[in-house]
């Protein structure tokens, strides 16, 4: 098959790149103890509940954890499902950059990078047994094959509509 675009070496450079600054990103999140990590999406947290419940403060304390504990929860899961996100866009990016010309269908570079995407949260999950304070969830690493998998989509899209603008073929 043809090479395109997507072949050049900085296309190939800058790809892997952010894949790995992506991956290093999310290793950095997991190497945070439980404290730390409850401070980081504490802070969001904050912000979530002072739009959505502003008399947040006029409630009961007991109402207040409840609804503080909901709220971080959704943030956290949000943050996994974000980060994996781009995880999965980036690596469907890189892979397109390495073996588009060779593969037929694309669908195997999606299947590939949804793989790779679910391994690396399973390592993820593992690597947070290790610090303190800190658990392995299967369900996050549902929440993070999630993401690697609207990431992975939203790569395929936007590979195929730069394909359609500048040569005119998918």
């Amino acid at each position: 098959m043809k090479q395109t675009g997507w072949q050049k070496s900085w296309v190939r450079i800058l790809t892997t790149l952010l894949t790995a600054a992506v991956m290093i990103m999310i290793f950095t999140f997991s190497t945070e103890d439980a404290e730390h990590s409850d401070r980081t999406s504490g802070l969001i947290s904050r912000q979530v509940l002072s739009i959505i419940h502003p008399e947040y403060e006029q409630l009961a304390e007991t109402e207040q954890k409840k609804l503080y504990d909901d709220i971080q929860h959704a943030v956290r899961k949000c943050a996994h499902f974000t980060e994996y996100a781009l995880l999965g866009l980036m690596i469907r990016l890189c892979l397109e950059s390495w073996f588009g010309h060779r593969v037929k269908k694309s669908s195997s570079l999606s299947l590939a990078g949804l793989c790779m995407g679910i391994l690396y949260a399973c390592s993820d999950e593992f690597h947070q047994l290790m610090i303190e304070g800190r658990s392995g969830q299967w369900t996050d690493v549902a929440v993070d094959g999630s993401g690697a998998l609207l990431g992975i989509l939203l790569g395929t899209v936007l590979i195929k509509c730069i394909r359609r603008k500048y040569t005119g073929m998918e």
